[in-house]
């Protein structure tokens, strides 16, 4: 795009952009899944020494690298936005005369339509390469690593639907919503210490409290909070973070590690002292913030990413299966991490990983939009010609159902892997999930979900 192209582009984002619409939480929400999808690519210790590719984790293999995972691991500010997003939407809901059914559909809804495009398609690549005659085994494993960034929005999606139950509690009591689940998910993870066992509770017990973070911060209570008391905030959390991980009994990766305890699988009371950290650090530099996004070229790259958020995050690990393969098919070999070539080759090697990317998001981006617009052109050719105001009504005997079968299916994806023709074999708390019918239940999720919206009419009055 041109140069005079893009400056009116950004001109007319600018413009339209509603005056009380808060900048910072949508360059929060795409600089967490950019900051993700580059940390995952640096996380990839991949080696192809004549063409025997082996795959490391970085951090194990240069454990001097594990504390920036203090700055890497922003999937708590990606739920802080969340949470943020939630109840702002719940609350708009409400004023326009709708209840809860209707916000779970569209929040469901609008999570699902970039998933349902990557699943697909990506299933039918991993089975073309199938028929091609691809190592089984390599597929497994392929189709594994593709469904793992599907788990978080397992989670989000719970949390999304405890949302207004969450916000009704943080209207009437808002500090024992923030520190109940909190406290609740410390007590868990001292018995998972003193039982040497995990604390699958703290899936959701963590990610609610860092989702109330959100709902502080759309209240204006972090916002209020002098700079003072914020660097404070600061500082505790972070020097608390460095009692519990230096000496022990945490790790010091806030990713999980093989091998030692994770501060992420379950996620830990680490996780959400870093939520507090990051959260009280993104509030201290908000001002700055705000001058920043305000220039239209800034915002307008928050808003060309942050419509293509979720599929950048979605397709960002089958840019680097695709990079590792072309390396393969061209004979040229990747060096060992942390080795002088390999520091030295990082910049091209995120280089050529995001060219890939943006050569597989672009289409899939079309591909959705284009479906979103034929919906709405049959939905169009369908209205009755008449002065009739079409209500629609969410009917909750589909939706429950449909938003169990999407839970269900992102959880066999994030467990047992993409792939239909095989089993990756994985399972999670004893559970073999590996039969799970994974496909079958997000379309029929979303089938249900769907439908779940029934149009009426109704005379318009005059």
């Amino acid at each position: 795009m041109r140069r005079a192209a893009w400056a009116a582009k950004a001109a007319d984002l600018d413009g339209v952009t509603p005056m009380d619409r808060d900048r910072v939480i949508d360059a929060v929400r795409v600089t967490s899944l950019l900051v993700v999808v580059v940390g995952h690519w640096l996380m990839a210790g991949v080696t192809n020494d004549g063409g025997e590719v082996r795959g490391t984790n970085t951090l194990t293999e240069i454990p001097a690298l594990q504390p920036l995972t203090w700055v890497f691991q922003v999937m708590p500010l990606f739920f802080v936005a969340g949470g943020f997003a939630n109840v702002t939407v719940w609350r708009r809901t409400v004023r326009r005369g709708y209840g809860y059914p209707e916000f779970l559909r569209n929040r469901t809804i609008r999570l699902l339509r970039p998933v349902l495009v990557f699943v697909l398609i990506a299933q039918s690549l991993l089975g073309a390469a199938w028929i091609a005659g691809l190592p089984a085994d390599d597929l497994d494993y392929v189709a594994s690593l593709l469904g793992r960034p599907l788990w978080f929005l397992v989670i989000y999606l719970l949390v999304t639907a405890l949302a207004p139950v969450m916000a009704a509690w943080h209207a009437r009591a808002p500090v024992m919503a923030l520190i109940v689940p909190a406290g609740a998910a410390a007590v868990a993870d001292v018995s998972r210490l003193a039982a040497d066992g995990p604390a699958y509770v703290n899936f959701a017990l963590v990610w609610l409290a860092v989702q109330q973070l959100g709902v502080w911060y759309a209240d204006g209570h972090l916002t209020g909070m002098s700079r003072r008391a914020l660097g404070a905030v600061l500082g505790l959390a972070l020097a608390t973070l460095l009692v519990l991980t230096v000496p022990g009994p945490y790790p010091v990766s806030m990713i999980g590690l093989p091998g030692e305890t994770s501060n992420m699988n379950p996620p830990s009371v680490c996780l959400m002292l870093l939520a507090v950290a990051q959260t009280a650090l993104i509030v201290l530099v908000r001002p700055r913030l705000l001058r920043w996004l305000g220039r239209p070229g800034t915002w307008a790259v928050v808003v060309v990413l942050g419509a293509r958020a979720m599929q950048l995050y979605l397709w960002h690990l089958a840019a680097l299966v695709a990079v590792v393969g072309l390396t393969l098919l061209f004979g040229v070999g990747l060096p060992a991490p942390g080795t002088v070539a390999w520091w030295l080759t990082r910049p091209v090697w995120l280089a050529v990983l995001a060219g890939v990317l943006a050569t597989l998001v672009v289409p899939m981006f079309r591909l959705e939009r284009f479906s979103i617009a034929w919906r709405a052109a049959g939905a169009g050719r369908r209205a009755p010609e008449r002065r009739d105001v079409t209500h629609s009504v969410v009917v909750p005997r589909l939706l429950a159902p449909g938003v169990a079968l999407v839970m269900a299916g992102l959880f066999g994806y994030a467990t047992s892997g993409l792939e239909y023709f095989g089993s990756a074999g994985e399972g999670l708390a004893g559970f073999p999930v590996s039969w799970l019918p994974s496909t079958l239940c997000l379309v029929g999720g979303w089938t249900l979900t769907s439908a779940a919206r029934r149009s009426f009419r109704g005379t318009s009055r005059r």
